[in-house]
């Protein structure tokens, strides 16, 4: 393969986009099984504290990962830069990404820890998942700005292109949740039995020790000589102007569809808590086949702004497309499963017949919804890796925040349909959102945004 990538085939490129991918998608798995283990544990204690954490979390993401969307102005930024050859401008970007993320993150956690409950109340109106979720968030937005740092490395090193650095945190970071949580949650090992608050505690401290082992490998010298890590006068405040321009869309774009999924486990709350506590059971496993589609898209941006960044549009185009090639494999596998056999993924979140019952229909609607996030989600990060945040947010704040939630109401409640007929506000945004950032890609526009 030339190194400058300039006549690359498909065989060659797809290859590439797979090792660039792959450790992405494990890193992405890592990173959704914590929220995943927390509800397989806490599955435990019963159905209210699967509600309380499910939506717990769901608040705590609101915050979490707009915050978190920062980082797709790091990678983009860093892989421009990195294939237009000016390695030693990626410590500037670091600075100004660390400091906007720390600055935000220390507010939102105090806010967070002083005022959970009125954060719950606007969800729910059951006293028990007040107080649960409660003492969850607590403890989860005690972690924030760690995991704030750790996003905000990682996206770097995605944007480098090592993104195995990643990976390996990632699943150092999940491995040492799980033992955490089974010490903390049940009391093991001499430790007080904390439930819910447990599988917080432990995800807060999961995420310290990732930031501080990320952190170290970018202290090593020859990565810190090459990309200026961490060095004098890297924060630049004309940086910060551009820097925001691309980072606020993917932000604005996150807050919007945790905003609707919190309306939409609102409307599921009008159904029944058996329904809030199986759509989140659902949502955890789905969680797994979604989370490899956004790694292979963080993998198709890193390509598409280093292709763009040495001026090569045909190969970032047919990256945004190999992308798409490679996410329905990825997913469309694991949908078939969700499919086949959903009665025993579920039964490994809990052993509750009703919920089991009122989770099996929707997982495998769930399944069906793959092939859709397979054709979203790379497209989205071609885009993203262009510059294009803007369209992106437009497309996905339009069909998310202004379709998930209504049609689950009508469909659901007005027409009697329950937590199926809900279900199927999400198959259309999913429809929706694949469709508009098809249409983008096609019209080519982003392939001439200069950042």
């Amino acid at each position: 393969m030339p190194a400058d990538g300039a006549h690359r085939t498909w065989a060659s490129l797809l290859s590439h986009l797979a090792e660039l991918a792959i450790p992405v998608v494990l890193a992405s798995v890592a990173q959704t099984l914590m929220g995943l283990v927390d509800t397989l544990m806490v599955g435990r204690l019963g159905e209210t504290p699967i509600a309380a954490v499910g939506l717990a979390t769901l608040l705590f993401s609101a915050v979490a990962t707009t915050l978190k969307a920062l980082d797709v102005a790091a990678q983009t930024f860093t892989a421009r830069r990195v294939g237009a050859g000016r390695s030693d401008e990626v410590g500037a970007i670091l600075a100004t990404a660390l400091s906007c993320s720390l600055v935000f993150g220390a507010l939102l956690s105090l806010v967070g820890m002083l005022w959970p409950d009125a954060m719950l109340r606007l969800v729910s109106a059951d006293p028990e998942i007040h107080r649960l979720g409660g003492r969850y968030l607590v403890f989860r937005y005690a972690g924030l700005v760690p995991l704030l740092v750790l996003f905000m490395l990682r996206g770097v090193f995605d944007g480098i292109g090592w993104t195995r650095v990643g990976m390996v945190v990632g699943v150092g970071m999940n491995l040492l949740n799980i033992l955490l949580n089974w010490v903390l949650i049940f009391g093991k090992l001499g430790a007080p039995q904390l439930g819910v608050a447990g599988a917080a505690l432990a995800s807060s401290i999961s995420a310290v020790v990732a930031a501080v082992a990320i952190a170290i490998f970018g202290l090593r010298p020859m990565v810190r000589k090459r990309f200026r890590f961490f060095a004098r006068g890297n924060l630049q405040p004309g940086l910060l102007g551009p820097f925001l321009r691309v980072g606020w869309p993917p932000a604005l774009q996150t807050f919007g569809i945790i905003v609707a999924f919190l309306l939409f486990f609102f409307v599921l709350g009008k159904i029944s808590t058996l329904a809030v506590a199986a759509g989140n059971v659902v949502m955890r496993i789905a969680s797994l086949s979604l989370m490899p589609g956004i790694g292979v898209a963080i993998a198709v941006q890193t390509l598409v702004g280093q292709a763009l960044g040495r001026g090569d549009r045909g190969t970032a185009v047919r990256t945004g497309w190999g992308g798409v090639v490679l996410a329905l494999l990825l997913m469309g596998g694991m949908g078939m499963l969700f499919v086949a056999i959903p009665e025993t993924l579920l039964r490994a979140f809990s052993s509750s017949d009703r919920l089991i019952a009122a989770g099996i229909p929707i997982l495998r609607l769930t399944g069906v919804a793959q092939l859709l996030a397979a054709v979203g989600a790379p497209l989205g990060g071609a885009l993203r890796g262009a510059g294009a945040t803007r369209q992106v947010m437009a497309v996905d704040v339009l069909v998310g925040f202004g379709l998930l939630a209504p049609c689950a109401y009508i469909f659901g409640i007005v027409l009697d349909g329950g937590l199926i007929g809900a279900w199927l506000g999400l198959l259309i945004w999913f429809f929706l959102y694949a469709a508009g950032l098809t249409a983008l890609f096609v019209r080519g526009r982003w392939q001439y945004i200069e950042i």
